[in-house]
């Protein structure tokens, strides 16, 4: 096909682009395209999709201070194999977009079942632009993967694939400015996000704003602050943009914009109100500083001096201001030196209360701990990735009101519950909810000799929490908030339900533990929370078992199967018994102190190992039962061809599991015809089977009810500290049918 005559597809019109940036900045860089001109945008993952006319995204190029990459969509299109993908590539019009002799380069993101990696689709892709050029001209273009003239980048998203001609070329953090850098240097485009978020803009409003990195390495935040104050495009001093390569690329456009972004850059710089201070105490890195600045022609407005930041001093005598440092995080810089990391911290921390009260600060770090060495709260969060490592801009206000006093983790837990109780009065209720409970379940509780029991259950929805005593410890399970719910307001009444607890329940704050309930899947529910290793023993019925507050999700022992424990023991008594999904074997303990003999199987080698505990904590023979760590489904069926037979089985999967230590992902609303049918298979004549679940929207499947004789047993297992909650497990007795004997 000829194009010399078409009509160019890349007018001066509206266009769909895309801009890239680091993840945890798209609100920031649409409401900066939207600043410059973008006509719409909508924020995606590592970007914004945004609208605009072509000289609109030259603007941005030069002007964008957090996009990586400016991209102009060409193509999206659905496509199952490769020869697809081709074909849709070799129709595009190359020989409109650029010409012949201009070098190319391709990346590819993402994935796409008909490729087994981006290196063979960009192949692919690099034969469809190439072939077209060479059946329309006999010529084709070559290929650069160093400064390409075109840079062509391709997205895979499920089976869709997003064609983009690159306006930038180069990425857009590579300001030009930066001649030498430091050991761990912080991306220019990442700079400027942070100074965004701490209000370096509205602080130029104030009165002779001052602005100290005691960190800086390279001054790449000191020079991203400075070019935003004196109205710098950020891009003024790149030369080459891929852009310009392009057919209709509009010179006369592009010298004008950057003709006023000269003239913007002159006017900026008469300021003389601000005032920049850089500090490092490497004397080599502060020289690589002082070259960058001098490159921007900034050498008179950022002051650079070496200091090591234990002489840190506010030699300005101002009240206000903004500290803003990326220090060391121990990734690159202090590898494998946390001790020396924290110390550094502490120092610093401390020069920061002693000089500089009343000041901003912004940290940019992934070390959390070393960030707790300062000693000060900070009042926000942001969370950002500085390429693929999760980083937190932590932001502080120097003050009384911020600064850390010295308590252990139980002092801060009651100073703050006895605060959040005087905020307000609705908490009363569930003061007055929970004291009633406690009364009417405590007698209760003595006459069934149990110490464990659910004294509260979301009763009032504002309080939307579990409790429940174990002794002398309280467990508080807080329901997972909506996406609507206000976190301070959650956290204010989290804070009134722990006081009330310990105030009504006679419970002390080290014995009460806190947790978040939601959905877990897989590998999740076996998962260790931390490492503390503390185990309490409690009683129930004339049983005693071993329960963790702290290192696991589940605390070792489910109170609402406390009756299902009692039904699955009577039934065993000096009988066989097949535990599945034992967890830490709580039922099997109560049936073997009745004489039975268990087997007891489970994924988990540690909750095996707890129920281990538990039968000996209860003096029970090891010799006599068996703990197997295996997929429930695989060891059913093994045990089927052994033809293993059991008087009583107690079956309670989980309501989901991924786990890669299963065969098949399992899901006990689709599952539970296989599973309860091969367990079924394992009873003797007159065995019976006791199947749960948690699933509060299980509907059992009705052919088993012609298969077998099931009976819901759900009122029988049903606690009286449970009744707020009748739907809280599904419980079934199962039985073969018996046939009836002709006289």
């Amino acid at each position: 096909m000829n194009y010399a005559n078409q009509a160019n597809p890349i007018e001066d019109k509206i266009y769909s682009l895309f801009a890239s940036c680091a993840k945890g900045i798209e609100l920031l860089l649409k409401d900066e395209l939207l600043n410059l001109g973008a006509l719409s945008a909508q924020e995606k993952l590592a970007g914004v999709m945004f609208e605009a006319s072509l000289s609109t995204s030259y603007k941005i190029c030069l002007h964008s201070r957090l996009a990586n990459q400016v991209q102009l969509k060409l193509n999206e299109f659905k496509f199952k194999d490769i020869d697809t993908f081709y074909n849709v590539l070799y129709g595009l019009p190359w020989n409109s977009y650029f010409s012949v002799d201009k070098s190319i380069k391709i990346e590819v993101s993402g994935k796409h079942q008909a490729f087994n990696n981006t290196q063979f689709a960009a192949q692919k892709a690099k034969d469809a632009i190439v072939d077209c050029f060479r059946d329309q001209m006999d010529e084709r273009p070559n290929v650069a993967l160093d400064m390409p003239d075109i840079f062509i980048a391709i997205h895979f998203q499920k089976d869709e694939a997003y064609i983009y001609l690159s306006l930038s070329g180069e990425s857009l953090h590579r300001r030009g400015y930066r001649l030498a850098q430091g050991e761990a240097p912080l991306k220019e485009t990442l700079a400027a996000a942070i100074l965004v978020r701490l209000g370096w803009i509205e602080m130029l409003k104030t009165e002779a704003p001052i602005l100290v990195d005691p960190m800086c390495g390279s001054g790449t935040l000191l020079i991203e602050a400075a070019m935003m104050t004196y109205d710098i495009a950020p891009n003024l001093n790149r030369e080459n943009f891929c852009f310009m390569q392009w057919r209709n690329f509009d010179v006369d456009v592009w010298k004008s914009l950057k003709a006023q972004a000269i003239e913007a850059k002159k006017a900026g710089l008469k300021n003389q109100n601000v005032r920049f201070i850089g500090y490092d105490y490497d004397e080599k890195v502060i020289a690589k500083a002082k070259e960058n600045v001098l490159a921007l022609g900034l050498t008179e407005y950022i002051e650079l001096a070496v200091k090591d930041v234990k002489y840190l001093t506010n030699l300005t005598k101002s009240h206000t201001g903004l500290i803003v440092t990326n220090p060391p995080y121990g990734e690159r810089l202090y590898y494998n030196e946390t001790e020396k990391l924290i110390r550094l911290f502490k120092t610093f921390g401390q020069m920061l209360i002693t000089e500089f009260k009343g000041w901003r600060v912004g940290i940019f770090s992934a070390a959390s701990d070393s960030v707790k060495a300062l000693g000060l709260r900070a009042f926000k969060h942001n969370k950002f990735f500085n390429g693929a490592l999760a980083t937190t801009l932590y932001q502080f206000e120097i003050s009384d009101q911020w600064v850390m006093k010295h308590e252990t983790t139980k002092q801060k837990l009651m100073r703050q519950a006895s605060n959040a109780i005087l905020q307000d009065d609705a908490h009363l209720a569930f003061k007055n909810r929970l004291s009633k409970n406690h009364q009417q379940l405590q007698k209760w509780a003595v006459q069934q000799e149990i110490e464990c029991y659910r004294v509260y259950d979301a009763d009032i929805p504002e309080y939307a929490v579990a409790v429940d005593l174990y002794h002398r410890n309280a467990h508080i399970q807080e329901y997972q908030m909506g996406k609507n719910v206000d976190q301070k307001l959650a956290q204010k009444r989290l804070l009134q339900m722990v006081y009330h607890v310990s105030e009504v329940l006679g419970v002390k704050y080290d014995n009460i533990y806190v947790k978040t309930r939601q959905r877990q899947q897989g590998a999740k529910q076996y998962e260790k929370q931390s490492e503390i290793g503390q185990f309490r023993v409690v009683k129930e019925h004339d049983c005693l078992y071993y329960v963790n507050f702290t290192d696991y999700l589940d605390t070792g022992l489910f109170l609402d199967h406390r009756k299902m424990r009692q039904l699955v023991a009577k039934a065993s008594t000096n009988k066989t018994l097949l535990n599945l999904f034992c967890y830490t074997c709580t039922a099997s303990v109560q049936s073997a102190l009745k004489g039975a003999k268990t087997i007891n199987v489970d994924m988990s080698k540690t909750y095996l190992e707890w129920g281990k505990r538990n039968f000996n904590l209860n003096k029970i023979d090891l010799s006599q039962h068996l703990f197997i760590q295996e997929d429930c489904f695989s060891w059913l069926k093994s045990a089927f061809k052994m033809r293993k037979k059991f008087d009583v089985i107690f079956l309670d999967p989980p309501t989901f599991s991924n786990s890669k230590r299963m065969q098949n992902v399992l899901d006990i609303q689709k599952d539970q015809l296989e599973l309860i049918e091969l367990t079924m298979q394992l009873l003797t004549k007159d065995g019976v089977l006791y199947f749960s679940n948690n699933f509060r929207k299980f509907k059992f499947d009705e052919s088993l009810m012609k298969k077998f004789n099931c009976q819901n047993i759900d009122d029988k297992c049903l606690s009286r500290d449970f009744l707020r909650r009748p739907n809280i497990h599904h419980c079934w007795e199962i039985r073969e049918f018996r046939k009836m004997v002709k006289n």
